[in-house]
């Protein structure tokens, strides 16, 4: 592949002798040319999942997005299939499930809990869930059809889908016509629009019709367009904090089409093309949904502004507004593993031949890039977050409701946003974390009689923030807490006050709940109660990991994102110089929280007391959280504890889907770049889908956007203060390059290796702080061709001051230490 700097030269070879040989101008040009040519035609078929036949499943359809309107596209001959989702539809409306029989029953379940009788507090706990005890589901809103003519077998046929510029395509041959179509889902249009070419005139006739699950009307509103406007099923009546009518979120979608050539004409609910050189469609949806106390909007109206932008444009127009949007966000990072030359494989195949266990190292890098992808397509700034299954979905029943479980999941959909260099991607969740302080504040008083504002393991559309589902999942009252750690981070790469200033209310309020909440255990620490493991049953001590009451106090990662919380909140006060009497109350109460202890078989142990099962292969490894995604535990600070969680990690093993993407960065962070490699070779990716979907048991998008985290982890860390390049490189990596990862602290990062050993970087500072780089062998640090290293307190760790925006190079050598 041809680096940007070989490019560079090529350019710059051809000014040279435009000036010096005239006659030869034409010719350098043809060759400059030819060679940018050759980079870009390389580099789209190692972005590019391509298949040689339709999709005959949901799981092997092609998703694109642009952060509010989801499709899956089929890519079938004679009937073209788009599954179509638009954030904002979901079940049931503005709603508080917060049950005012709860606070009754604390007391009496923390005494259960404090005496053992852990199944009757686990009873008890049932009566403190919300009102109803299970929230809404994210839903589909139809499909999209095209049906064509019946035709001859066809031939050439090939599905793809290029990330690099959001389009999915679909070309075949049927006789002497080559078929080609484009789709892409534009942000900055708010439109999914289709192109249908064909290199013969006249050959393109088609069918367009739209179909919804719920109930819904479909008909041709113009000659041109057709309309499905509908609403969602009725929901039980239930305690409503606003004016709502009794059916469920309306909504309303619209397609136009634009044929050059042949005929366009509307039969009742469908629009027929027929013989037309050219057909262009665009795609248009909303919901009622305004906000989620707010369900009173107008489909129509917010469709009318959409409509009115697309017709001042032409398709080369809204096409290009498209790629350069795209691009912006997704070219900020490349990635180099080996073996481009399995791109002239069906990815399908390269699935299988993975599956039987052949090295394809450039299936890491796809994998890596579709969580990029995902990343722009399903999650942008001011859209609705990602949730389970991202914003794509077919199923009005999905698996979990399809909605934000916050004990995991979704903070794994986020962990890529910002070292993936995705920032504003981040802005979704951000924002939820926000609108979750008001109905947060009214559980937290009326089940706790607690100050601040608390979520539990779950939330929705309407931002629930009551325990629900059932005390055994639901009883865990530090998902908010969590996510708090997400604000944090944002602060941490992006250094924005402003920032920091808006978030540090949202920090705050999540702490004073935990300062009313915690109890003082036996030891004299103070500890959650009740509370519970994320979804894992501790059985009293008999059969940890089985079926079993989950309750107990003082979970080690209640205290681990405790500490956080409470770390973070001290740090924010001092940098923004404010609340000086509450961040020494924070400082006294962290001292006080219960520490992380080593248990019996020399493991982190995940409860208070001593009761992990080596035999236990839960999925969820909750009490390394102090490891990843944060790092209370480390090599340098904490090496007993390193070491205990070593071992908790191996008595887990292996797991595909999102537990195998969890510990691919936990083995990142011991180091060990082999075993996370494992990991995903052996464990994430042969269950994958067709399309690169996790499919662990059903869809869930969080392993794709955890396994890219994971990758990341491996190439680059940023805690305890450095940056350490290339801190878990596994050996199938030997030989290879990565742009632009971001760092904590404001730095961007680029870096080439070969044989295992770094070769060069350059650290583009953003924030002008100073930076402390680590690394395996000793490196010199070159600014402006001057040799700038300083000492640092290892051979293999160098530290210097930057400028704001500007660059510096690490090369291999020691240079003389000031």
């Amino acid at each position: 592949m041809l680096a940007k700097h070989d490019l560079l030269h090529v350019v710059r070879l051809g000014a040279v002798l435009a000036v010096v040989l005239p006659a030869l101008v034409g010719q350098v040009a043809t060759a400059g040319e030819t060679a940018e040519n050759a980079v870009h035609e390389t580099t789209d078929r190692a972005l590019t999942l391509w298949y040689t036949q339709p999709a005959s499943a949901w799981t092997e359809a092609l998703p694109i997005g642009n952060g509010r309107l989801g499709a899956m596209v089929f890519g079938s001959v004679e009937r073209e299939r788009l599954q179509l989702n638009e954030d904002t539809l979901w079940s049931g409306g503005p709603h508080c499930y917060d049950n005012p029989d709860a606070y009754r029953h604390l007391a009496e379940v923390r005494e259960a809990v404090e005496q053992g009788k852990f199944v009757a507090a686990e009873a008890t706990a049932q009566e403190m869930l919300g009102r109803p005890k299970y929230q809404h589901a994210y839903l589909p809103l139809g499909d999209l059809f095209l049906d064509f003519p019946k035709s001859e077998k066809p031939s050439e046929y090939r599905r793809e889908l290029n990330m690099r510029g959001a389009v999915a395509q679909v070309t075949y041959r049927i006789g002497d016509a080559r078929f080609t179509r484009k789709v892409f889902a534009s942000r900055p249009d708010e439109a999914i629009v289709m192109r249908l070419e064909c290199d013969k005139p006249g050959r393109i006739t088609f069918d367009l019709s739209m179909k919804s699950p719920h109930p819904s009307k479909s008909q041709a509103i113009a000659n041109d367009t057709l309309s499905m406007a509908g609403h969602v099923e009725p929901r039980e009546e239930s305690r409503l904090i606003a004016p709502w009518p009794r059916e469920g979120l309306g909504f309303e979608a619209r397609v136009r089409i634009a044929a050059e050539g042949g005929k366009v004409a509307a039969r009742g609910d469908k629009i027929s093309v027929n013989g037309a050189d050219a057909a262009t469609l665009f795609y248009v949806a909303a919901t009622s949904y305004v906000n989620c106390r707010d369900v009173v909007g107008d489909p129509a109206v917010k469709l009318a502004k959409c409509v009115v932008g697309i017709k001042r444009k032409s398709f080369e127009q809204l096409y290009t507004n498209h790629l350069d949007d795209h691009a912006e966000l997704f070219g900020r990072v490349s990635i180099e593993l080996g073996g481009k030359g399995a791109a002239t494989m069906p990815t399908d195949e390269r699935l299988k031949r993975a599956a039987r266990g052949t090295a394809d190292p450039l299936l890491a890098e796809q994998l890596f890039q579709y969580g990029r992808y995902l990343m722009i397509a399903g999650s942008r700034p001011g859209t609705q977050p990602l949730n389970l299954q991202g914003i794509w979905n077919d199923q009005i029943r999905p698996p979990w409701g399809s909605k934000y479980t916050i004990n995991i999941n979704i903070q794994m959909n986020y962990w890529v946003a910002e070292v993936c260099n995705l920032s504003e991607c981040h802005e979704p969740l951000l924002r939820m974390i926000g609108e979750l302080q008001r109905p947060g504040a009214s559980t937290a008083k009326v089940h706790y009689k607690a100050g601040g504002w608390v979520a539990h393991h779950n939330t929705d559309l309407w931002r629930g923030t009551a325990p629900v589902d059932g005390a055994q999942w639901g009883m865990w009252q530090t998902g908010g807490a969590w996510l708090c750690q997400h604000l944090w981070e944002h602060y941490l790469y992006s250094g924005d006050t402003e920032h920091l200033k808006q978030s540090y209310p949202i920090l705050k309020g999540a702490a004073q709940f935990f300062l009313d909440f915690l109890v003082e255990n036996k030891h004299g620490h103070l500890i959650t109660s009740p509370s519970l493991s994320p979804e894992h049953s501790h059985g009293g001590g008999l059969s940890a990991g089985r079926a079993g009451p989950t309750i107990c106090s003082g979970p080690t990662i209640d205290m681990q994102i405790l500490r956080d919380l409470f770390g973070n909140c001290i740090e924010a006060s001092k940098i923004l110089d404010i609340d000086e009497e509450f961040r020494a109350r924070l400082t006294r109460t962290r001292a006080r929280l219960a520490p992380m202890k080593i248990g019996r078989h020399g493991q982190l142990q995940e409860w208070q007391e001593d009761w992990d099962n080596p035999e236990d292969k839960h999925g969820h490894v909750s009490h390394l959280y102090g490891l990843y995604p944060s790092c209370q535990i480390n090599r340098r600070d904490t090496p007993k504890l390193f070491a205990a969680a070593r071992t908790s990690l191996m008595h887990r093993g292996p797991h595909g889907g999102w537990p195998g993407a969890w510990s691919m960065s936990l083995w990142a962070r011991l180091g060990e770049g082999d075993r996370a490699h494992d990991i995903l070779v052996n464990h994430v990716m042969p269950i994958l889908n067709e399309n690169l979907f996790n499919s662990r048991q059903v869809y869930q998008i969080d392993a794709n956007f955890g396994a890219t985290a994971g990758i990341a982890e491996m190439l680059l860390q940023s805690h305890g203060g450095e940056i350490h390049l290339l801190p878990a490189l596994p050996k199938s990596w030997a030989t290879g390059s990565v742009t632009g990862l971001r760092a904590r602290g404001g730095f961007e990062i680029d870096m080439v290796w070969k044989d295992g050993q770094l070769t060069q970087s350059t650290i583009r500072s953003h924030l002008g702080r100073s930076c402390r780089i680590r690394t395996h062998s000793p490196v010199r640090v070159v600014s402006g061709g001057k040799d700038i290293t300083s000492s640092g307190p290892e051979p293999s760790v160098v530290e210097f001051e930057t400028r704001r925006g500007e660059s510096y190079r690490l090369l291999p050598g020691v240079a003389l230490r000031r």
